[in-house]
């Protein structure tokens, strides 16, 4: 009995000893932590890829809104006609292609509220124009102008880009909207110059945006009747993409102009013309490298068209609508499909840009398409045949008849 007792006595505390775990236990822990861990890290990475594209989708929004903004009231307050006696024509509007393809346009506007007309108010007075910042001392007072400021005096024209540029607008300046290297600048010029097109230069002008790929101008002329017309018709009722609206110029693509006249129009106010509407069409991107991108796999030729291979198509649009294009290198292409690693290309050198061969690892963006309807509330049109036109011209350089003797 005593034996018994002392083996089950022995047999229990082993039974009760601390002992390791096996292989197989270790690896069973091991995989549920594995799991753990991976559903863990997708959950975080789901949650900052939302973060991100929610701040893309912010900044992009936010960039549209303030250009929109911007250009809409520049040309609500375009300048279409002249008051009686004016002999110099500055009720322009003029709506280009520069060589790279993309659109630009010009017109005159009236300051008489806004930031431009505050820095301009005192114009002309003959006083210095010293604009130059100056901290207040210790005590708080401001230091007197330097003596080289107090020989500043006022520029003749004004465009906002040094001190002493303060040359009266007299309620006008000429503005200029144009897209360069992905920038939008914005040019001012009062008085407005006689020739408009000199004044799209980046150096001379404001900078209102980076990052935007695009931005286009569809005239509403009177002759459109959709801005998205079948083209079957055999008759074109849509928008136009030039506009002119002293209907003279002779420069092309100008000269192309579906109401050009020629040169001899233009010192006659009666036939000027502007577009009752303007449709601004906006592709801006969040700054790179945030921005939805992605980079050819293989050289494409400037005649390549159908699927193009690329590294992923993450962020894009499935394709077949207004945001389905690509940027590629200045080229825009449409696309009607995608794939997780290739495009479905549908057509080349959208938006006024050029075909051309593009190299592998090359990069390709989208960016966010806008749209707004810029209505002109002194829009003009002239319905008066080239022939009338000219045979009253004519009749009134006529010297005046002269009486019977």
């Amino acid at each position: 009995m005593n034996w018994n007792g002392a083996s089950m006595r022995m047999t229990s505390t082993r039974s009760l000893a601390p002992r390791g775990m096996t292989l197989v236990e270790v690896i069973i822990s091991m995989s549920i932590f594995v799991v753990l861990a991976g559903f863990t890290i997708l959950a975080v990475q789901q949650t900052v890829s939302g973060w991100q594209q929610s701040e893309r989708r912010r900044v992009l929004y936010e960039r549209a809104s303030g250009v929109m903004d911007i250009v809409a009231t520049d040309l609500r307050l375009a300048i279409t006609d002249e008051q009686s006696g004016v002999t110099k024509v500055g009720a322009r509007m003029i709506g280009d292609i520069d060589p790279s393809g993309s659109q630009r346009i010009m017109f005159v506007r009236a300051f008489e509220t806004g930031p431009e007309r505050a820095m301009v108010f005192g114009a002309g007075d003959g006083r210095p124009g010293s604009m130059t910042f100056r901290p207040p001392d210790d005590d708080g007072s401001i230091a007197a102008p330097l003596a080289a400021d107090l020989k500043t005096t006022d520029a003749d024209t004004y465009n906002g880009m040094k001190v002493g540029d303060f040359k009266p607008l007299g309620g006008l300046a000429a503005v200029g909207l144009f897209v360069r290297d992905e920038t939008l600048y914005r040019a001012i010029q009062a008085p407005p110059p006689d020739a408009l097109t000199g004044m799209f230069n980046p150096g001379a002008s404001q900078i209102i945006a980076k990052d935007v790929l695009y931005l286009g101008f569809d005239y509403w002329g009177q002759e459109t009747r959709l801005w998205e017309p079948d083209r079957k018709e055999k008759v074109y009722t849509g928008p136009e993409k030039i506009w002119d609206s002293t209907r003279a110029i002779t420069v092309a693509p100008l000269n192309k102009f579906f109401l050009h006249r020629g040169s001899e129009s233009r010192l006659d106010t009666t036939d000027d013309v502007f577009p009752e509407k303007i449709r601004l069409t906006l592709v801006c991107d969040a700054p790179m490298p945030r921005a939805v991108n992605t980079k050819l796999v293989q050289e494409m030729g400037d005649a390549d068209i159908g699927w193009i291979e690329v590294v992923n198509t993450r962020g894009f649009a499935d394709g077949g609508d207004l945001n389905s294009h690509i940027y590629v290198d200045g080229e825009w292409m449409a696309f009607k499909n995608r794939r997780a690693d290739a495009f479905e290309i549908s057509s080349r050198g959208a938006r006024g840009t050029k075909a051309k061969t593009h190299k592998a690892g090359a990069l390709i963006r989208t960016g966010r398409t806008f749209r707004k309807v810029v209505y002109i509330p002194g829009w003009r049109e002239d319905f008066t045949p080239d022939t009338q036109w000219r045979s009253k011209r004519d009749a009134q350089n006529e010297p005046p008849r002269k009486g019977p003797k």
